[in-house]
């Protein structure tokens, strides 16, 4: 319970600071000229566009590539991609496994019964019967 009370005691003690730094950064820039004033503005117009410049570049400084592998940082990405290729991956085997499903079911759904299919003396009088 101590903790709470002193981290509560803390937290109020930073913002008050913080509250008495804004205020004098207030005050003070008040009393800036126009020089002072220009002088800041063309800063940040620089940090803006050097800040810029190195989102759009493609090599870091290590010369590496930053925007190929920029996405496997974002951890739900990742996540999502390997779900989805186990899924897909999954899909495709159970299709090729299903293949002898589907030769059976053609075979039960064929005109000749599955006996036909496998008896070596059938097949000559079908292949009369195919060229007539």
């Amino acid at each position: 319970m101590k903790t709470d009370n002193t981290n509560q005691k803390d937290n109020q003690q930073l913002e008050r600071e913080a509250m008495q730094m804004a205020g004098l950064l207030d005050e003070n820039a008040q009393q800036l000229n126009m020089l002072i004033l220009r002088q800041l503005e063309d800063g940040r117009n620089r940090a803006i566009a050097r800040h810029q410049a190195q989102q759009e570049s493609t090599l870091n400084i290590d010369s590496t590539l930053s925007h190929c592998l920029g996405w496997a940082t974002h951890h739900r990405i990742v996540m999502m991609s390997l779900v989805l290729s186990i899924g897909l991956s999954t899909f495709a085997i159970m299709q090729h496994l299903s293949a002898n499903e589907t030769s059976d079911a053609f075979l039960l759904g064929a005109d000749l019964p599955p006996e036909a299919f496998v008896d070596k003396g059938f097949e000559p009088s079908l292949n009369q019967s195919l060229n007539l």
